[in-house]
């Protein structure tokens, strides 16, 4: 088959995607219309943080939670990871005020390092043996994210619909004014990458840890517990732990989390992205359908460029900035689109999705916050070890 007949396929597959996640979108916004949500669905929550190193932005989120408009009593629990971490001193500010919108906050040091899964699954393990016991929801938060006002009334409100356990929104990176400087292209790549893994993560059901609200028979039953206790991350692998209870997981459109800050540079981005598909590929089913995502176009794009389909190509690549861009429109329709942008990022974006789904496939070793873990395969489950003498 001609080169331009093969790419002209999988540009109309990458749009039937696309077409997909508009409608599926727009069921889950009629879903979560507050007319549709129930009425005073407000129980007591918890949020719990796992810190290790002094993040920038976590006071911006401290800020944003001590000012939430969340009507019943909620609690913040965060487990540091040692009595020397530098998050300590940004906490402290914080376990002397009053003008807070938390009724307890409980900060505590990881207690326990096991010798197999991550330390933040340690972490979160703890903090599950010590939840209130009023919490009928807990609300799992990264450090970085931005967290709107009414952010926990929108994760409690979800999560309460019938047959849902758990909740969580997504990414969206919107990068600045694109420019050729080396933060510009990474920058750039990254909102491609994130552009398409949005999509996917939808429609295949992919849940993020970043905003994860989950019900409070998830944290008691089934084998979320034991996942944590060997596993990588807490969230892709949910839906199993969920299937048992016969609950569902469900994406939540507003809480869509919007950063604008630059990526890091090329290369550690790409380890990021790398860390973000192991993920999948350790605790996701569909790990084979993002798998040949992320290497469909790289090597048709490649194949074609060897058989000389140059035009075929450029009008490839145009297309998938029309993609980029419809998907831009449905997240974020408010927003600019910067055209420039998405073609300064496409083919980065799309070299460095393909290589890093590679470098995902035959993974044997992940680097997440100075720690070095070794991932190894068991019959039917797989354990990841930490390396020896790499804490920091």
């Amino acid at each position: 088959m001609p080169a331009s007949l093969l790419l002209l396929a999988l540009w109309l597959g990458q749009a039937l995607l696309v077409f997909a996640f508009s409608q599926r979108l727009r069921g889950l916004r009629r879903l979560s219309d507050p007319a549709s949500l129930l009425e005073g669905a407000s129980p007591p929550l918890e949020v719990v943080l796992c810190l290790r190193g002094a993040d920038a932005c976590l006071p911006r989120l401290l800020e944003a939670l001590a000012a939430q408009t969340y009507p019943a009593p909620w609690r913040l629990q965060v487990v540091v990871d040692n009595d020397q971490d530098p998050a300590w001193a940004m906490l402290k500010p914080w376990r002397a005020r009053d003008d807070v919108a938390w009724a307890e906050l409980r900060c505590c040091t990881l207690l326990q390092r096991p010798g197999q899964g991550s330390l933040k699954c340690a972490a979160l393990r703890q903090a599950f043996s010590q939840l209130h016991p009023s919490s009928a929801l807990v609300v799992l938060l990264d450090a970085d994210i931005r967290f709107p006002a009414n952010g926990l009334e929108r994760c409690a409100r979800s999560c309460l619909q019938p047959g849902v356990g758990a909740i969580s929104g997504n990414r969206w990176f919107r990068p600045p004014a694109p420019s050729f400087g080396a933060l510009g292209w990474s920058s750039w790549t990254r909102a491609v990458w994130n552009a398409g893994a949005v999509v996917l993560m939808t429609l295949l059901q992919i849940p993020w840890g970043g905003t994860l609200c989950v019900r409070r028979e998830l944290v008691e039953a089934g084998d979320w517990s034991e996942l944590l206790g060997r596993g990588l991350c807490e969230d892709t692998g949910l839906l199993g732990p969920l299937r048992q209870l016969e609950l569902s997981y469900r994406f939540e459109p507003s809480l869509l989390m919007v950063d604008p800050d630059p990526a890091q540079p090329m290369l550690p981005l790409g380890r990021w992205i790398t860390r973000q598909l192991l993920t999948a590929r350790l605790h996701h089913s569909a790990w084979p359908l993002v798998a040949l995502h992320g290497f469909g176009s790289v090597l048709l794009l490649a194949f074609a460029l060897f058989q000389g389909a140059w035009l075929a190509v450029l009008f490839y690549e145009l297309g998938c900035v029309c993609l980029l861009c419809w998907i831009q429109v449905l997240l974020r329709p408010n927003d600019p689109v910067r055209v420039w942008g998405w073609i300064v990022g496409l083919l980065p974006g799309q070299l460095v999705d393909g290589l890093a789904t590679l470098s995902a496939l035959f993974a044997r070793h992940v680097s997440w916050r100075g720690i070095d873990y070794a991932v190894q395969f068991r019959p039917s489950r797989v354990v990841l070890r930490r390396d020896r003498g790499v804490e920091v």
